[in-house]
Parts: structure tokens; C-alpha cells; sequence
């Protein structure tokens, strides 16, 4: 089912200023770009990708996923299955050895919220508690404050929440999401890493496209309803959307607004976000939803423009010109990011590039996985143990055969070689540069992947997991 398109004068918005806001977003040099959709009134009225990334393809969106979970404890709870106010302790309570009192205490309102009472982040903790399942370990950690008067953002109550509805309907987040929500408004695409088998991971984990997180947002704006039908069980979005506990500690002007059941409050609507800036931002005022895919560390930097830029083309002075309609066509028409050659100033073409095997530079954090690069003229040999990526040497972006990844390089004078490699199927973007001289390599994140969360440290598995 496609989402009906219009001209954004169609839909009373202001065309020029909307060009604006794709050109800051563009421009700014704190976000690089991948994806962009904009729909108003129920239409799709902008959407957009950056080469070499394009729609339809599946990627992780790190803690977006949080929102998908909350949508299957909006199920869960609209069918009678748990309560709120349930204890975990009631439903978990045989991964607990000698909980202390506030665990005890736990309801699953707080684990949904972020207001479990620890103070901190505790999943590196979980981990060192209880290795192999840090589930169990997350539950030897009392909580500092009582729980439901301390917002932190923390992994393991989420992974909690995943456990707890599984064993309450039997079935994995996913599967349970899948007949009743995502099929029915359109999303036949969407994957979801596991904790365990049967267990997804919750708190992180989710590929999809953008398209689905236009489609989710949607939902989330008509109140849980798709064309005439309910989804979601009747006032569970605006439950979800509204404050469950205050986070002020927090600096960020739209990560200081309150926390509801995995949706953030936002200075204007609501959101679910992900790390690197994957955005679900929905905005009932406006009667808006803008879904955004991108590589930004300075995640506020994205919202501030949503507000500078894009919040006055909703409200435009005068009846929007629809002549000016071609100039957001024009400006969407070959959006791609910058290619090796333009990132480092090199300007030689790749295929000069000394043949030969490089090693990993001493001292040097490469990353981990890739064990040697091999270059022949035309390809570069990615290897990391026995799997070989096959890289073609372009100046333009070009597609990797077999896997999810597109390259660009370049080399200077003295026959060094730059490589970026865009994993299609993540927000992440590796820097690879050869060195003739010393016959070593190095490969560098510009932000390094949260392995674990969905990713495997293998750049030529990084994709989405089967079904």
C-alpha cells in the first residue's frame, strides 16, 4: 500500500521554505544526510535520499527500535495480558537471585519508561555482572533511586520489557507486531536482531527503511489508526506519547522535555530516535511526521533545524505559490555526500594506486576484523579471515557486489589510496588509506559502530538478520 503523494503547496506548505530546510540539512556540516521524508495531511510530500544510499533498503536504526517494543507493549496491555502495574517480579522473577527491595518493587510502567530508579546507564554493569546473559545481571543491580522518580537512559530495562512480553504471548516482538501492525500499514520489510532465540533484542536491533518509519510515524499520528482501522488499542499513542517521568538533568532542549513509554517528548510533539540520528519525529500540531536517516554525532543539531527551518513552512505568512513546487523537486533531485576525493582533497584517480598487500599499521586503531587489503589496479581486496569483499576502485560512488556497500576513492601523488566504504545497512561510514611506503593500511570510523547493538564487527556481514 503506497502513501498517496502531493505537491507540498497542495498541503499548504511552503514550498521555498521547505527547499530551505532540505538545504540547511544538506549544508550543515555537524549531518551527513542519508534519507529524508516529510508528510503532511496524510501525504507524502517530500522524500529524498543521498547517494549512495537510496530507499528501499533496510538498515539499522539502532534505538528507534525502542519505539517498535513500545508499540507491542501497547498490544500486550490493550489485550489484557499484563498491566502496567504489574511487577516485573511477577513475570521475570525466576532470572532474580535475592532481588533487593526496589527491585522488587519495579513495575513494568517504570522498566517502559526509563524510570527503573538506576542512575545511570547500566549494561556494561549487566555485562560484567553476568557475562553470558546480562539480563540475569541487569536484575543483581538494586536500583539507586526508587523506581518511577529517576529518568536514565538504560539498554537492559528495555531487553527486560522484550523478555516480559515474550513470555506472555509465546511470540517474538516482532511476530507479534508483524499481522496486526506492520503488514496492515504497509511494512513487509522489517527484521529484528535477537537477544536470544525468540527474544528480540528490544532495546536496539530493528533494520527496516525509511519508508517504514514514515509509515510508523503516521500510525503514530492518527492515534494508532490506518485507514479506518484501529491497530493500536484506543488512547495507548497518547498514553505512550505523554510524560511518564521528567529528565531536566538532561542539557538538550528536546532530550529534556519528559520520557513516556519508549517515545521521547520533543519541544514540539513527540519522537523516537536512534543512535547517529535515525528519527521518527511526529508533530500533531502540524499534523506532520518527518523521518529521517543519517551519520550525525550532534543529534540536537537535526532538531534545531526541524524547528528553524521547517516549522515555518508548515505555517507559511500567504497561500503557498505552487510555481515554486519544482524548486524542492530541483533541490531533491541528485542529493548524494561527498565522495573520498572530496573528503580528503585528493585528486588522482584511484587506478594509479600501487598494486600490492598492505598489513594493518602498528599502532594504529584500524578496525579489528579486516586482516589485510590487497590491491590489483581496478578492485581492493577486503579481508577480514576468510571473507573477501571485493571493492571496485571509482572515483563516483559505486555499489560493492554481494553485499550492502558502496565505495569511493581517490589517491594523491605519492600513490597513497583512500577508500570510503558506506555500509548501506547501518548509518556507519569506514575510512580506509593505503601507505605504498610502509605497506600498511589503516581503517578508521568518523563515529565508531555500537557493536552489539545489531551489528556483527564483520563489515562484509553487516546486514539484516534472516527472518
Amino acid at each position: 500500500m503506497t502513501l498517496p503523494t502531493a505537491t507540498p503547496s497542495s498541503q499548504a506548505i511552503d514550498p521555498v521554505a521547505l527547499a530551505d530546510f532540505v538545504d540547511a540539512v544538506d549544508t550543515d556540516p555537524r549531518i551527513e544526510a542519508h534519507g529524508l521524508i516529510v508528510q503532511r495531511h496524510g501525504h507524502r510530500v517530500l522524500e529524498a535520499y543521498w547517494s549512495p544510499h537510496r530507499g528501499g533498503e533496510s538498515r539499522l536504526v539502532y534505538s528507534l527500535s525502542k519505539s517498535f517494543t513500545g508499540a507491542a507493549l501497547g498490544l500486550a496491555v490493550g489485550d489484557g495480558l499484563v498491566s502496567l502495574d504489574d511487577r516485573v517480579a511477577d513475570h521475570l522473577g525466576d532470572l532474580m537471585v535475592d532481588p533487593g527491595p526496589r527491585t522488587e518493587r519495579t513495575l513494568i510502567r517504570h522498566i517502559a519508561s526509563m524510570s527503573s530508579g538506576h542512575r545511570d546507564e547500566t549494561l556494561l554493569d549487566a555485562f560484567m555482572a553476568e557475562p553470558d546473559d546480562p539480563l540475569r545481571g541487569y536484575f543483581t543491580l538494586e536500583p539507586d533511586h526508587e523506581p518511577g522518580t529517576w529518568f536514565a537512559y538504560n539498554q537492559p530495562p528495555v531487553l527486560a520489557l522484550s523478555a516480559l512480553l515474550h513470555r506472555v504471548t509465546g511470540r517474538r516482538l516482532v511476530d507479534q507486531l508483524r499481522a496486526r501492525v506492520l503488514e496492515p500499514i504497509g511494512i513487509g520489510n522489517l527484521r529484528w536482531y535477537q537477544y536470544r532465540p525468540g527474544v528480540d533484542l528490544g532495546f536496539s536491533g530493528v533494520f527496516t527503511d525509511l519508508d517504514a518509519i514514515a509509515r510508523f510515524g503516521q500510525l503514530h499520528l492518527d492515534d494508532g489508526v490506518w485507514d479506518g482501522r484501529r491497530l493500536l488499542p484506543e488512547g495507548w499513542v497518547g498514553l505512550a506519547s505523554s510524560i511518564q517521568v521528567t529528565n531536566e538533568q538532561r542539557i538538550e532542549p528536546d532530550w529534556s522535555r519528559g520520557y513516556g513509554f519508549q517515545l521521547w517528548m520533543c519541544r514540539h510533539g513527540f519522537r523516537g530516535d536512534g543512535a547517529f540520528g535515525q528519527y521518527m519525529v511526529v508533530l500533531p500540531e502540524q499534523d506532520a511526521v518527518v523521518a529521517f536517516f543519517s551519520h550525525t554525532e550532534d543529534m540536537q543539531s537535526f532538531m534545531d533545524l526541524i524547528w528553524d527551518r521547517l516549522l515555518p513552512a508548515f505555517d507559511p505568512p500567504r497561500t503557498p505559490d505552487p510555481s515554486a513546487d519544482a524548486a524542492v523537486a530541483e533541490r531533491t533531485s541528485a542529493l548524494q555526500h561527498s565522495t573520498a576525493s572530496a573528503r580528503s582533497g585528493w585528486a588522482g584517480s584511484p587506478s594509479v594506486a600501487v598494486r600490492g598487500s598492505f598489513t594493518r599499521a602498528d599502532g594504529v586503531a584500524s578496525h579489528s576484523s579486516i586482516t589485510g587489503v590487497e590491491i590489483d589496479g581496478a578492485h581492493l581486496l577486503l579481508h577480514e579471515g576468510d571473507l573477501v569483499t571485493r571493492v571496485p576502485l571509482s572515483s563516483s560512488w559505486v555499489d560493492v557486489a554481494g553485499v550492502p556497500m558502496s565505495a569511493s576513492a581517490a589517491a594523491d601523488g605519492d600513490g597513497r589510496l583512500t577508500v570510503d566504504l558506506v555500509l548501506r545497512a547501518s548509518p556507519h561510514r569506514l575510512e580506509l588509506t593505503t601507505d605504498p611506503t610502509t605497506s600498511t593500511f589503516t581503517a578508521t570510523w568518523p563515529l565508531f559502530p555500537l557493536f552489539g547493538m545489531g551489528l556483527d564487527t564483520a563489515l562484509a556481514q553487516i546486514g539484516p538478520p534472516p527472518d
